[in-house]
């Protein structure tokens, strides 16, 4: 089904779908070129583990966790590749610039 079905379903926004797509909160979907779908039995699936009692923390109906999953492709950067760039300063009320070199991510 498509965003729009699956947003007419449960009566909620299409940006809400796409909110939860890139936070790993909502069904699985396909990615087919830059289309979206989702398969049928991936909604109910959410919907099943989505189910509950009531709400209250301590009423709720024990519900298997579906563990959030990391891209294999995005690489993790660490201080140690981090690359060192130029930054240029303006001092003071002067029009000179100077430069002076710094590192990605680092406050100095």
């Amino acid at each position: 089904m498509t965003q729009t079905e699956l947003a007419e379903r449960w009566r909620i926004s299409e940006a809400t779908l796409e909110r939860w797509r890139t936070e790993s909160n909502g069904p699985m979907f396909l990615k087919l070129g830059n289309q979206v779908r989702y398969r049928v039995q991936d909604v109910e699936a959410f919907e099943e583990v989505a189910l509950r009692g009531s709400t209250k923390i301590d009423g709720a109906v024990e519900q298997p966790v579906i563990p959030a999953q990391r891209p294999p492709s995005i690489p993790v950067v660490t201080k140690s590749k981090l690359r060192p760039i130029t930054i240029w300063l303006r001092t003071g009320g002067s029009r000179s610039t100077r430069l002076r070199p710094g590192f990605a991510g680092c406050t100095r």
